[in-house]
């Protein structure tokens, strides 16, 4: 549950979570944009947990804490205004990104 789900957090959230579960890919003036995890600390980050020799190891963090999936979590929350998700995400980038 999302406290201001409409907002610029939760919308970017949502919106992110679906991307990365649907494998839905976007084009930039670089080209094709495929989704991933890349930015999460949980998901891309590594710990290193010490050394053999002169190899030191590292273990990715999702693998050493008990977390859940994002692309399995149920979004769910509220906001102070009404609007839908889209057009939520869509009036905050009209007005702060434009």
């Amino acid at each position: 549950m999302l406290v201001g789900l409409g907002g610029n957090n939760g919308t970017t959230f949502t919106a992110g979570v679906i991307a990365n579960r649907d494998n839905i890919a976007w084009e930039t003036k670089e080209g094709l944009q495929q989704p991933d995890y890349f930015g999460s600390i949980t998901q891309s980050s590594t710990v290193r947990i010490g050394a053999q020799g002169a190899k030191e190891i590292y273990v990715p963090m999702k693998d050493m804490l008990p977390m859940v999936n994002p692309n399995d979590l149920e979004i769910s929350g509220w906001d102070i205004n009404d609007a839908t998700l889209d057009v939520a995400s869509t009036c905050f980038f009209v007005v702060f990104c434009l």
